[in-house]
């Protein structure tokens, strides 16, 4: 007869050692430390929320070289799981952390605990009944009569003690995890790119496989899913979801899809949620320490990417200081296509939620893919897009507007006049793509009438096809006008005041806020009134079956301009489980989006000032007064 060590005490104790008396040889303990040899799987079964249980029983496991599996009541449910095998990833504490980043209320679990912690971890739950802890039992023993609780690996049951209801909740292992975490530590081996021909799944489409149909199944779990919740409703003619991920610096991030369909923009949301995850997470563990005087001959320069004049740094409040290159800076690997070869970047500049270094970093260039190929290309075109979009803000480009009579996609066509006709908005499309010939769009709705509504709304896209560059920026503002409208509606003074003092733009919303008062939506008039017009296909598509090729094109397009293009690699388990790669790209020179006025940064970028001539609206360089001094409009 097989041994089971029992640890523990009260009803589920009692109540397990009951039910295995006939098929296991029990040997009861008190704790795990009276654990003697022999037994081939330890169960700790606590009536109470006892956190501290699992270090003693993971030693025991460890030690005796048999798995364990945790049995504890919380409050108002059981938790059963996951079974630890000492050396295997998808431990106790994985499951914990994804519990812990998943809540939507993280601070106010934490504030309980702190307070509370105490009582919590030795009152046995008072919604634990005898009934309860024997259906307990029961499931115990349903699982170890599949040999070992294997089904229990890397997954959760718990037990609702109201109802007696059992859910089963699967979990990834956290690459980051102290116990049993994967994930390597960082060096220029892992950093070495070398790019593989990849054809797309079909012509126009730049993407290289279809995302399967399990993709919820794999993250989403309102318990310990990578992906808490998604959320969805109507904007217009599209539908919308977002996804909540939690974020480790104790915050949430999240991941939108718009489509138009309900299945398509879940399913979106669900990708652009694990971009956000890879870029505010890390996927390797960093392993140089160093000021930039000690690594300057295989570092990329902070400056290069735009930082802040001296006297933002003496704002109250403000984050971040000035970079000095005898500082002792958290270094990154990636991988310049200028240089061939692995590059050091600063940590803060290549993922968020890291501490605020030097400077403000959000998810520009970050990028999901089916191949590491097609992660690199969408980050190079969100990269595009929004230096575009911000050198003509800055610069007051007159980009002139793109004819939507000369659309020849239909479905693109049907979109734009349900949008307009649904909301009463007129939209247009500017052509601002700058030097690099890469199609980006920025699409501007206007409410033609003086009803109070916003009156403007700005978005941007970008693709290698002019007309899916129109179509990314058209979902992106017709998904917003609704919002936008009603914090407008509630909202109105503060836009106001944010029109009269910019400082007062802080959050991400403000931006959009600001330019739904009729009085800051004259600050575009260098837009909508600029002259010319264009054809969709004066844009220029970058054409191609081989999505590699594309991505090539695009990627010579920047190093002929004189920039180079820095990709950090943030594939972690998580995402390899589905098949997928996530990256960070970096254009030193282009212009980074921020949120918050005083985040803007425009300092040392020489091409602010050169590409509007090199682009014919000029005949000489801008000088920097000439720069507006506006918040942008960008959502």
């Amino acid at each position: 007869m097989r041994e089971v060590a029992l640890i523990g005490h009260g009803l589920m104790h009692d109540a397990i050692a009951g039910r295995l008396a006939a098929d296991w040889q029990v040997g009861r303990h008190d704790t795990a430390a009276q654990v003697p040899g022999g037994p081939h799987l330890l169960i700790a079964a606590d009536d109470s929320w006892n956190t501290a249980r699992t270090a003693e029983a993971r030693a025991a496991s460890t030690k005796l070289a048999v798995p364990w599996l945790r049995v504890r009541a919380e409050l108002g449910q059981v938790v059963i799981g996951p079974l630890e095998i000492p050396g295997e990833a998808g431990c106790v504490s994985c499951a914990e952390r994804r519990r812990r980043l998943v809540r939507a209320d993280q601070e106010g679990h934490r504030a309980i605990w702190r307070r509370h912690g105490r009582v919590l971890r030795g009152r046995p739950s008072s919604w634990l009944t005898p009934l309860a802890a024997t259906q307990v039992a029961e499931i115990v023993a349903a699982l170890l009569s599949e040999g070992d609780a294997s089904r229990m690996r890397r997954a959760l049951m718990t037990v609702n003690l109201e109802r007696l209801d059992v859910g089963v909740h699967p979990f990834l292992p956290d690459a980051l995890c102290d116990t049993c975490g994967d994930a390597p530590q960082d060096t220029a081996q892992l950093a070495d790119l070398v790019l593989e021909p990849r054809q797309m799944q079909r012509a126009g489409s730049f993407r290289t496989r279809e995302v399967t149909e399990d993709l919820e199944e794999l993250y989403v779990d309102q318990e310990c899913g990578l992906i808490g919740s998604i959320s969805e409703w109507t904007a217009g003619v599209l539908a919308v979801a977002s996804a909540r991920v939690g974020g480790r610096g104790g915050g949430e991030v999240m991941g939108y899809g718009r489509a138009e369909t309900r299945t398509a923009s879940r399913r979106i949301a669900v990708l652009e949620g694990l971009e956000r995850y890879g870029g505010a997470q890390g996927a390797r563990r960093p392993a140089v320490r160093a000021s930039f005087a000690e690594v300057a001959g295989h570092a990329l320069d902070p400056r290069t990417l735009g930082l802040y004049p001296p006297e933002r740094y003496r704002l109250p409040g403000f984050l971040y200081r000035p970079f000095d290159v005898n500082e002792t800076y958290t270094w990154v690997w990636g991988y310049s296509f200028a240089r061939k070869e692995p590059i050091l970047v600063p940590q803060s500049c290549a993922y968020y939620q890291n501490g605020h270094e030097l400077v403000y970093e959000i998810s520009n260039g970050c990028a999901l893919g089916g191949s590491l190929e097609e992660a690199v290309l969408h980050g190079v075109l969100e990269v595009a897009e929004r230096d575009a979009f911000l050198l003509t803000w800055y610069c007051r480009i007159p980009a002139p507007r793109i004819e939507t009579a000369g659309v020849s996609d239909r479905r693109l066509q049907w979109q734009l006049a349900s949008v307009e006709a649904e909301t009463g908005y007129d939209v247009f499309f500017h052509d601002i793509s700058v030097e690099q010939r890469i199609p980006c769009v920025w699409a501007i709705a206007v409410n033609p009438r003086d009803d109070g509504r916003a009156a403007t709304i700005s978005a941007a896209g970008s693709s290698p096809d002019p007309e899916r560059a129109m179509a990314n920026a058209l979902s992106e503002v017709a998904s917003s006008i609704a919002p936008v409208g009603e914090k407008y509606a509630e909202h109105r003074e503060r836009a106001r005041q944010m029109l009269a003092d910019p400082g007062l733009v802080k959050e991400m919303e403000d931006h959009s806020l600001l330019y739904a008062h009729p009085d800051a939506a004259r600050r575009l008039d260098f837009l909508t009134g600029a002259p010319g017009r264009r054809r969709p296909a004066d844009l220029g598509a970058v054409t191609g079956t081989d999505l590699t090729g594309v991505l090539t094109e695009m990627v010579k397009r920047y190093l002929d301009t004189g920039l180079d293009v820095i990709v950090i690699d943030q594939t972690g388990s998580e995402h390899r489980a589905g098949g997928f790669a996530c990256v960070k790209v970096l254009i030193p020179g282009t212009l980074s989006m921020t949120f918050g006025h005083d985040h803007r940064r425009l300092d040392d970028l020489p091409r602010l000032l050169t590409v509007p001539r090199l682009l014919g609206h000029r005949d000489r360089d801008l000088a920097p007064e000439e720069l507006t001094s506006d918040p942008h409009p960008f959502l």
